[in-house]
């Protein structure tokens, strides 16, 4: 359930703009397996009383899931533990200026799906020995089973519905740009930015016979018969392709103190990042790796309408660079 602004031309609600005490510490999945909620912990956590698209998505994220293990998550297993495709960056700041001092909790990014466990596991906020992480950004590249495991066994009841629509929208490659203000079971806001487009690019064939996913499905479509290049290489596997790609950002928060930034980006957008260097983990990924991480943008809004910006200005060059190569290709045969 949500609500909308009560004057047209109030920008934000007031809540927001003033920290707010609010428990949300408390585990999804801690609390329901308390109730004795049945199924297994992805189950669990797609269960939602109040939400009738839960069966969909069930549906689309177990499927996707198959084959994995909260278990393997949690010991490391397989690329659980080996494969480094996460970012993250926990900071907070009692002046949303930037003039008051910004605490850090240091992370050895990129992160594995275990070390993105094991860092969003202590407590978020009054840990004995860690700085609050008021302001969390989570960046995943190739979105994984076992970083859905991860997310969603440490997500707090009040943030798992935004999480949840994240990873159901980013995988079934949809677009959707929207803000929610939901009421229930407190007042938070849910700023959603979903952008499935196609880019050129000269790959080999994805392997679809994998019996665990690794990655969002996504279309690839061959394009060798345009014949784009001038001469023909015979020495290489890799053809000119169009391929499905998405961007996803999702901003939630209970105000402009407490917020979570999730980032899911195919690694075609942005390239792997256990093949990033040291610097470029400085910056923030989510956000193009335009912005240092160390000078934030500590408005959430702000934030969000700049990985717009950032991310517009990407896809339109993606899709000018389709549009020229196609045009090329569509005179040679004119």
């Amino acid at each position: 359930m949500g609500r909308v602004c009560p004057h047209f031309g109030e920008s934000w609600w007031g809540e927001f703009s003033s920290p707010r005490r609010i428990d949300d510490e408390q585990r999804l999945l801690e609390v329901r397996k308390e109730m004795h909620a049945d199924g297994d912990d992805l189950g669990i956590f797609y269960i939602d009383s109040e939400d009738t698209a839960a069966p969909l998505e069930v549906d689309v994220v177990e499927s996707f899931c198959q084959g994995t293990s909260f278990e393997d998550v949690k010991k490391g297993k397989g690329l659980a533990g080996s494969w480094r495709n996460v970012w993250l960056d926990e900071r907070n700041s009692l002046d949303l200026a930037g003039v008051g001092t910004a605490e850090t909790r240091e992370h050895e990014n990129p992160l594995t799906a275990t070390g993105l466990l094991r860092a969003l596991e202590p407590q978020r906020f009054n840990h004995k020995k860690l700085h609050d992480a008021g302001r969390r950004l989570i960046y995943i590249s190739d979105l994984n089973p076992d970083c859905i495991h991860a997310l969603a066994a440490t997500v707090s009841g009040l943030h798992a519905r935004a999480l949840r629509s994240a990873i159901y929208r980013h995988l079934i490659f949809r677009p959707s740009i929207s803000i929610k203000i939901p009421t229930k079971p407190c007042l938070t806001f849910q700023l959603e930015l979903h952008l499935p487009f196609f880019i050129l690019r000269k790959s080999t064939p994805p392997n679809i016979y994998g019996t665990v996913k690794t990655k969002p499905d996504r279309r690839w479509t061959d394009l060798s018969f345009l014949e784009l290049d001038n001469f023909n290489s015979k020495e290489s596997n890799e053809v000119w392709s169009i391929q499905e790609t998405q961007i996803s950002c999702v901003v939630t928060g209970t105000d402009d103190w407490r917020w979570t930034g999730y980032g899911f980006v195919d690694a075609e957008v942005d390239g792997l990042l256990v093949d990033a260097c040291e610097e470029n983990m400085r910056f923030d990924q989510i956000a193009s790796g335009i912005i240092e991480a160390n000078s934030p943008i500590w408005s959430p809004r702000d934030y969000w309408i700049k990985v717009l910006e950032f991310r517009i200005i990407r896809i339109t060059r993606e899709y000018e660079n389709l549009l020229h190569k196609l045009n090329l290709a569509f005179d040679h045969y004119v």
